[in-house]
C-alpha cells in the first residue's frame, strides 16, 4: 500500500498520540494545494512552465479530489501557480476530511471524539499503525542527514512543506536543523535529482506556496499589531 503525497502531508501534519493538527490551517491548506499540483503533475494532467499552469488533459481519474482540483483550476483565469494555488487552497480546506476518512479506510487513522471544557465536541484522529508514516520519515532523514539520493519527487516537495508548515520537529525530532534541511533542499534542486522537468515544476510550486504563507503571514502580524 502507497501513500500519495497528500496522505503523507496529513499524517507528518497530525499528531500520532492526540491526533491533533501540529501545524495552523493555512499553512496546512497552502501545502495540500501544493501537494495536489504536484499530483496532477505526475498524472500528466498539468505542467507548470514559466510559472504557470498549463493543462495537458482535462479528462476524469478515479480520484475525486484530483477531478474536483481540475474543474477549479480549467475555471481559473489567471493560471499563474501563486494563484491556482492559493484558489486550491480553499479547496483542500474544503476536502480535508476526505483525506482523513481515507485514511481511516486504510486503517491508518481512527476517528476520536471529545469535548473541550466539557461542552464543546471535537474530533481528533489518533495514529493507529505509523508504519508507513515512519517509512516516510526514515526517508526524509536519510536524505537530510546521510547526503542519500531523493529517490522520488514527493520527498523533496515534503522536505519544503515540513520547513514551510513548521513540521520538521514531527520527523527529525527536538535536533531538527531548518538550515541543514533548507541547505539540502538546495542541493537536491541544483542537482536536478528527480529530473530536469519536474525539478522545475517542485521549484514553481514550493516558490509559490513559501510567496502566500509569507504574505498571510506577514498580514496577519500587522493585524495582529494594530
Amino acid at each position: 500500500m502507497e501513500l500519495s503525497i497528500l496522505e503523507k502531508i496529513t499524517l507528518i501534519a497530525l499528531d500520532d498520540d492526540t491526533g491533533k493538527w501540529v501545524t495552523d490551517s493555512m499553512r496546512l491548506n497552502y501545502a495540500l494545494a501544493g501537494g495536489v499540483l504536484l499530483q496532477l503533475t505526475q498524472k500528466k494532467k498539468i505542467e507548470l512552465v514559466d510559472n504557470k499552469v498549463n493543462i495537458l488533459d482535462n479528462s476524469p481519474t478515479d480520484n475525486f479530489l484530483m477531478n474536483d482540483a481540475m474543474k477549479l483550476i480549467e475555471g481559473i483565469t489567471n493560471k499563474k501557480a501563486v494563484n491556482v494555488v492559493y484558489k486550491l487552497a480553499r479547496l483542500t480546506r474544503k476536502l480535508k476530511d476526505g483525506i482523513v476518512i481515507d485514511l481511516m479506510a486504510k486503517g491508518i487513522l481512527k476517528e476520536q471524539e471529545g469535548k473541550v471544557m466539557w461542552l464543546f465536541p471535537t474530533t481528533h484522529y489518533p495514529m493507529v499503525d505509523s508504519t508507513l508514516e515512519n517509512r516516510v520519515k526514515a526517508e526524509l532523514i536519510d536524505i537530510v542527514d546521510n547526503n542519500h539520493q531523493v529517490q522520488n519527487e514527493d520527498n523533496l516537495f515534503l522536505l519544503s512543506v515540513l520547513l514551510n508548515c513548521n513540521l520538521e520537529k514531527e520527523v527529525f525530532g527536538t535536533k531538527a536543523n531548518k538550515k541543514k534541511i533548507a541547505k539540502r533542499i538546495e542541493e537536491l534542486t541544483a542537482e536536478n535529482s528527480v529530473g530536469g522537468t519536474t525539478n522545475q515544476a517542485l521549484v514553481q510550486m514550493q516558490a509559490a506556496m513559501t510567496m502566500l504563507m509569507i504574505s498571510t503571514a506577514t498580514i496577519s502580524a500587522t493585524s495582529t499589531g494594530r
